[in-house]
C-alpha cells in the first residue's frame, strides 16, 4: 500500500513502475481491488499504462484483462517493431498506440555501450541527418505527443 500511496500523490513528479510478466497479474489484481484508477482520478492524477505488445500467449491473455480495468485513454499499446516484428495483433490495434520503429541492426552495437545516452547523443551530435539522430528524435517526438495528448484530456 505504501507504493500505491506514493503513486497518487499529486506532487508534479512523474512516477514509473516497470513491471515484468511475473508481477503483472498480482499488481493489476491488487490495483483493481483497491480502486487505484478511480482514486488517482479523484486526486487529479492521470495514470498511463504503457503495455508492450507481443505475439506470445501471455500477452494475448493479459491485454483483454487490462482493457476491462483501464480506461481507454489511459491504456497505450506500445508497438515496438523489434518485439512484434510484423503487424500488431488485431485486438491490440484497437486503442491508443505508440509506435517505435526497429533500430537498424548496425546501430545496436553503438547504443549497447554502457556509457551511451540517447539524450546526450541528441545534444552532442552535430550532424542531425544521421540515422541514429533521426530515430531517437522520432521516438522522443512520439513520447512528447503522448504527453501532450494527456494534457488535452485534463
Amino acid at each position: 500500500m505504501a507504493l500505491m500511496d506514493r503513486l497518487i500523490v499529486n506532487d508534479g513528479i512523474a512516477k514509473v513502475i516497470d513491471l515484468g510478466f511475473h508481477a503483472f497479474d498480482e499488481f493489476f489484481k491488487m490495483s483493481n481491488e483497491i480502486g487505484f484508477i478511480k482514486e488517482a482520478a479523484r486526486r487529479g492524477i492521470a495514470p498511463v499504462i504503457l503495455f508492450i505488445a507481443d505475439t506470445d500467449r501471455l500477452t494475448a491473455r493479459d491485454y483483454p484483462t487490462l482493457r476491462q480495468q483501464i480506461p481507454a485513454t489511459a491504456l497505450v499499446t506500445v508497438d515496438n517493431e523489434y518485439v512484434v516484428r510484423g503487424e500488431l495483433p488485431p485486438a491490440m490495434a484497437q486503442g491508443r498506440t505508440l509506435r517505435i520503429a526497429a533500430l537498424p541492426a548496425f546501430l545496436k552495437t553503438y547504443i549497447d555501450r554502457l556509457t551511451f545516452s540517447f539524450t546526450a547523443y541528441l545534444r552532442d551530435e552535430q550532424d542531425t541527418s544521421t540515422e541514429l539522430y533521426q530515430w531517437i528524435r522520432a521516438n522522443y517526438f512520439s513520447f512528447r505527443e503522448l504527453e501532450l495528448s494527456l494534457i488535452l484530456l485534463r
